[in-house]
Order: C-alpha cells, then sequence, then structure tokens
C-alpha cells in the first residue's frame, strides 16, 4: 500500500534489508517496525482520500490505540502470571499462549504482541513487491492477506477470538481465568480502532457494515461448529463449548438463573452455548427465511444430541458438521446479499422482540444482543446512539449482578432509538 506514485528509496531499503535476511523456506514475520516509516504506514495523521487509498498512519494508530499491540504486556501482569502458575506453564513463552498474544511479531519481537502480520499475513515475501505501484495482486500472490474479503477477514480474527485446533482456549484455561471468548466482526472491527478506509455504498451493498455484521455472523457460527466437531471427535465434553451459566450461577431464589428455570430440559442436563446461536437465528429469521427451518433443525439436532446425549461425543461431532453445512450456505449468501436500512432496522427490531428469551440465556448472550444493536443501528444512524449504548455495556462489566429482566428493559430503552 502507498501514499503516492513514487514509494522513497529510504522507506524501501530498510523493509528489503529486513525481508532479504528472513527465512527463505518458510514466509516469515518481518515484524512491525517493517511497516514504521513515516512515508509508508507510520505518518501522524491521515491522508487525504483524494491523495491516497491508505490512511498512512495505520503503525501509529496501531501502536498508540490498538490493544493488540498490548496483547503480550498482558502476559506479564499478575493475573496471567497467576495463570500460568495454576496451569504450570511460563505464559510468556507457552504456546497456549503466545500463539494469540504474540501472532504477528517475530521471536525477537515478541513484545510488540499482536502485530500488523497476524492480520496482513507473514510479510517476508511480499513486503518489497507491496511498495510498488499497483503492486496489490500481487503481494496477495506473495503471502498478503486480503482483508477487503470479509468471510477471510472474519476466519482470520476467529482463528484467535474462537479458536482452532491449534489455537485453544478450554476449560482448563477458561477455570485458571481466562475470559470466555466472544466475537463480533463489527464491533470487533471499529474497537480496535479501524485503520482503513471505510467501504462505500454500492448498487446492491447499500450498508457495508450490515452486510459484514451479517457474513460476521455466519462465518461465526460455522467456524463454531467446526471448532465443536473437531473437539468432540476428540475428548467430550468440553465445557468451553456449553453454557458457562448453566453452572456456574447463583442459587438464591430471585437469581434470573433460577427463575429462568429448565424448560424443555432436564435439570442438569448439558447446555450448547446460547451466545453464539442467538443473533444467528434471528438474522436468518429476517434475512433468509427461506432457509430457516433447515438451520433450525440442524440447530435442534446439536442441542439435543448434547442436552440428551452428554457422553457422546460422536453424535454431537455429527450434528456440529451438519450445523457447520448450513453455515457454509449462508455464508455464500450474505457476501452478495444486500442490506437496506429498512431491511437492518428489521433485524433490530426482531432482536428487542426477542430480547427477553436472549437474556433470559444469561450475560454472553446479552453481550451479543448489545454488539448487535450497536453494529447494526450504527449503520443508519451513525454514533447518534453511542453515549445510550454505553449504558448497556455497562451493565454488563458485571454480570455478578446480572438479572435477565432489568437487562431486557434497558435494552428495550436503547432499541427504541433505533428505530
Amino acid at each position: 500500500m502507498r501514499r503516492s506514485r513514487f514509494t522513497p528509496l529510504l522507506c524501501i531499503l530498510p523493509l528489503l534489508s529486513l525481508a532479504i535476511v528472513a527465512s527463505a523456506q518458510q514466509p516469515g514475520y518481518i515484524g512491525a517496525g517493517g511497516c514504521a516509516a513515516a512515508n509508508c504506514h507510520g505518518g501522524t495523521k491521515a491522508l487525504p482520500e483524494a491523495n491516497s487509498r491508505i490512511l498512512g498512519n495505520e503503525y501509529s494508530i496501531w501502536s498508540i490505540s490498538d490493544r493488540h499491540s498490548q496483547a503480550y504486556k498482558v502476559l506479564t501482569e499478575a493475573r496471567s502470571k497467576r495463570m500460568g502458575a495454576i496451569l504450570g506453564i511460563e505464559v510468556t513463552t507457552d504456546r497456549r499462549c503466545t500463539s494469540c498474544h504474540a501472532v504477528g511479531s517475530p521471536e525477537r519481537a515478541k513484545g510488540d504482541g499482536v502485530a500488523c502480520e497476524a492480520c496482513h499475513g507473514p510479510a517476508e515475501k511480499w513486503l518489497g513487491p507491496h511498495t510498488q505501484a499497483n503492486s496489490h495482486a500481487t503481494s496477495i500472490s506473495a503471502g498478503m492477506t486480503e482483508t477487503k474479503d470479509l468471510v477471510g477477514r472474519a476466519k482470520m480474527c476467529l482463528s484467535c477470538h474462537l479458536g482452532r485446533e491449534d489455537r485453544i482456549v478450554d476449560h482448563e484455561i477458561i477455570a485458571a481465568g481466562h475470559p470466555d471468548l466472544a466475537f463480533e466482526l463489527d464491533t470487533f472491527t471499529w474497537a480496535q480502532p479501524i485503520h482503513h478506509r471505510e467501504p462505500k455504498p454500492s448498487p446492491g451493498n447499500t450498508l457495508p457494515r450490515a452486510r459484514a455484521w451479517a457474513v460476521g455472523q455466519a462465518v461465526a457460527f460455522g467456524e463454531g461448529m467446526k471448532l465443536l466437531a473437531s473437539r468432540a471427535g476428540r475428548y467430550w465434553p468440553e465445557f468451553a463449548e456449553l453454557e458457562c451459566y448453566q453452572c456456574h450461577h447463583d442459587l438464591r431464589a430471585d437469581s434470573w438463573r433460577i427463575q429462568r428455570g429448565y424448560a424443555g430440559r432436564k435439570p442438569g442436563s448439558l447446555q450448547v452455548n446460547q451466545a453464539r446461536l442467538d443473533m444467528l437465528k434471528i438474522l436468518v429469521s429476517q434475512a433468509a427465511p427461506d432457509a430457516r427451518g433447515a438451520v433450525d433443525s440442524s440447530i435442534n439436532q446439536l442441542v439435543a444430541a448434547i442436552s440428551n446425549r452428554p457422553g457422546d461425543g460422536a453424535a454431537a461431532a455429527a450434528a456440529a458438521n451438519n450445523a457447520a453445512r448450513q453455515a457454509d450456505a449462508l455464508v455464500a449468501r450474505f457476501v452478495k446479499q444486500d442490506f437496506t436500512p429498512e431491511s437492518t432496522r428489521a433485524i433490530v427490531r426482531a432482536i428487542s422482540a426477542d430480547i427477553a428469551r436472549i437474556a433470559g440465556n444469561g450475560p454472553h448472550s446479552a453481550e451479543q444482543a448489545t454488539m448487535a444493536l450497536d453494529a447494526l443501528s450504527s449503520t443508519y444512524l451513525g454514533n447518534k446512539l453511542q453515549a445510550d449504548m454505553k449504558s448497556l455495556y455497562d451493565y454488563l462489566e458485571h454480570p455478578s449482578v446480572y438479572q435477565a429482566a432489568e437487562f431486557a428493559g434497558l435494552f428495550r430503552k436503547v432499541a427504541a432509538l433505533a428505530n
């Protein structure tokens, strides 16, 4: 990516030198410093769009404002050290931690945390060509990740924010103190904060961010089902795939979890993590109603397999693989589907209408509903609801005092402002 027709020689030479000394066998990480030149991505302010297709200050945004740059530092803090003591590992070197907390950084610069190449791909083979005019296709063929591809971007993010076979946050790690994983593509992109130019509306893509939300939901559903199937095929049950609050809840009579009860299932039976399903089901009901029967059937099959056959990993894996096939079809559909202000508002209304049930599934489902409301309302209202959205996020900061009915009432008030 470039800011002008000619890239200054002083910008290119350090980058090429770094690339030459990198491994010739496998594409390697160059390190965030390779992007830091002021004439590349290290500028102090964004370039005018008329002059440049990039902002020019991407490195500055990452290094100053992006939590990814602090991901490795987190491993040196007291909470992480305590987790390491519980697990019997050194968190700053163990792959269970560094495979995500230092991805994109070479061994010599792990302190950079989740750096540029975590998302854009190991730069050894594309860093030089990348500085030339009209080189994007060449860079992609040399290993750069095409982040404009919503599906590829979502899968890349989910490789850490959900996990994959070699990046696992399991029940053991969560019990040791790691937060449960949650993700929503549009919300996380903007919280990063965003360091690319926002896609412009175009024919057939009226609200690009609404499409990103929908694609992100479908990809997350599919990747989640594939991961669940993989885990169930090796060992089961893996409680990280299940609803935390089915076990971890207050036993007082006024507890939201006790008040909800166990409608339709036996108390103590295992329950799939509903937070990974709730928004997807509403999206399908509104944007792909003809697929609703097949999607609901696959989800019901999974729910039944986990609840009624708790020790049968093969049954859970088969049901999850079936759901993943449904997800793949949805992904292919949503990457082409137009989301208008009217259709997007309809999704928001559907979430609000179902918020009592969603909130009853616990804080994780409530968090997904909040991120959906934030992402979708922003597509047609801009930032008008930011102060009101803060009240929902603040409420969810304290799950120990969470009350489903209370949250649902608060959510409805904010959602009403979005319609």
